[in-house]
């Protein structure tokens, strides 16, 4: 075998590794996501729909969900994992951009309303009693659990 074969082997192989591995969601993140949606807490940053039909298309559903070295290897590995992979692929990354992103707003909006009632315990306009019921039920309120 010639060195130019099995150094193109070795970028199409390496490139499959980097482009096909986007992180999906854990057991557990996917059980967070569905009591997020419940509470009506969950954020849609992308879309996995979009992201799917993007995902048929060499780059496109990589960098929508902003994968860029995946995209960017994603034109090697097209040809092999393209139209059966990557849609699914890029859906999954959709879905936990969503997640990260869900996350992040629950913990602003957590933050921001304990900021308030230390405000009011401060100013004295609750006593420390209040405080705690009113922190426990803005933690059950943000909390995926």
């Amino acid at each position: 075998m010639s060195f130019k074969k099995v150094s193109l082997a070795a970028l199409v192989g390496a490139s499959m590794l980097v482009s096909g591995c986007v992180t999906h969601l854990s057991p557990g993140q996917e059980r967070e996501m569905t009591a997020y949606e419940a509470k009506g807490l969950a954020q849609t940053e992308k879309s996995v729909s979009l992201a799917a039909v993007l995902g048929i298309f060499p780059i496109m559903g990589y960098a929508y969900t902003g994968h860029l070295v995946a995209a960017t290897f994603s034109v090697l590995t097209w040809p092999f994992l393209g139209p059966l992979w990557m849609p699914a692929d890029a859906a999954y990354a959709a879905q936990e951009r969503n997640y990260w992103a869900t996350k992040d707003y629950a913990e602003r909006e957590k933050r921001k309303s304990l900021e308030v009632i230390d405000q009011k315990l401060q100013d004295k306009s609750i006593n420390y009693e209040q405080h705690i019921r009113e922190q426990r039920e803005i933690e059950a309120k943000y909390s995926p659990y």
